[in-house]
């Protein structure tokens, strides 16, 4: 009997045992399930905020003004360095922005963007260095201060941006890309296979270039002649401009106006017309390079013919004699937490 009663207590201890071990195992095992619950939410919230982060920064610099340096962005809205919105930099909701000087030689032109996302009470970092582009200008073939006006181009206009290791747009305005495309399509230009899709970028910075252009070594349109190879120049025009007969030219046009061609031109380089451009009837102008047009609508009138062909180094020639404004870039990224 005693001995029955030794086995009894026995595999009663050892079921507490078994008992205790159960409940200390299934406690463990919820306390390692809610732990990979937090962390699988955490993942979830990092990979939520690296994301906006991603667009935060893509957004911000898209908007970043063109520019000849970041001086300007550094000073901030109210254009004083030493008050407090230096650097600060529009961005989209649930985001900031600042910019600072980065380290190192001030040539060539960079800040350092510091981004951070949030998402409720999370919060999380990254730093952009931001340069300006290598190539002049927005990367595209147009640049407009402006969406363009509705409505078709009566006469018939040729964009040829193709290259194959670097395509230029056919068109750089403010704006979204979609509905700068749809204009592309309803206006009826004809784009030349190869040619990028319009991309959204800042106005180019018409009243800046065109005081350098006066501060510069600049000549008038008697540079646009009528016989021989033109001589790449810096010309300034004050006012409209209009072309009544075949002409030729190379370099920097600048009208400080309306360009309004009525005879036959052709220009190697970069024209730019604050005003915009008007092609009368049965009247051309053959581009090797870009234009970049201010103004309000219409901003590019087109009745007679429109060309516009991908030239770097008619551009190149351009910034050679002045240097021309660019986009801002993404040079590198450091997630800073």
């Amino acid at each position: 009997m005693r001995r029955y009663g030794r086995r009894c207590g026995g595999a009663l201890v050892a079921a507490l045992a078994t008992l205790a071990f159960s409940a200390a195992l299934v406690a463990a095992l919820a306390d390692l399930v809610r732990t990979e619950l937090r962390l699988t939410s955490q993942r979830r919230l990092t990979s939520r905020l690296l994301r906006a982060l991603d667009a935060c920064v893509a957004e911000v610099v898209a908007d970043v003004p063109a520019d000849w340096d970041f001086a300007a962005v550094l000073a901030g809205a109210d254009h004083s360095r030493g008050t407090a919105d230096d650097g600060v930099l529009p961005a989209p909701p649930g985001c900031t922005a600042r910019a600072q000087p980065a380290p190192g030689a001030a040539e060539p032109a960079r800040v350092v963007v510091r981004t951070e996302a949030r998402i409720g009470v999370a919060r999380r970092s990254l730093d952009a260095v931001v340069r300006r582009t290598a190539e002049a200008g927005a990367g595209a073939l147009v640049w407009l201060s402006e969406p363009p006006a509705a409505g078709p181009i009566a006469g018939v206009a040729t964009l040829d941006g193709a290259d194959p290791a670097a395509p230029l747009a056919s068109l750089a305005a403010p704006g979204d890309p979609d509905t700068l495309d749809a204009w592309l399509e309803g206006a009826g230009l004809d784009i030349s296979p190869g040619t990028a899709a319009p991309l959204s970028a800042p106005p180019p910075p018409l009243t800046d270039l065109g005081a350098r252009v006066l501060g510069g070594a600049h000549a008038g349109p008697e540079m646009l002649v009528s016989g021989g190879a033109p001589v790449a120049s810096l010309i300034h025009v004050a006012g409209d401009l209009g072309v009544n007969d075949a002409r030729r030219g190379a370099g920097l046009l600048y009208v400080d106006g309306l360009l309004e061609v009525r005879g036959a031109l052709e220009f190697a380089g970069v024209i730019v017309a604050t005003r915009g451009i008007h092609i009368a009837p049965g009247a051309s102008l053959a581009l090797d390079g870009s234009l970049w047009l201010g103004g309000g609508a219409p901003t590019l009138s087109v009745e007679g013919t429109l060309a516009v062909r991908r030239a770097p180094g008619a551009v190149a020639t351009a910034d050679a004699l002045l240097r021309l404004p660019r986009r801002a870039a993404l040079a590198s990224t450091r997630d800073v937490g």
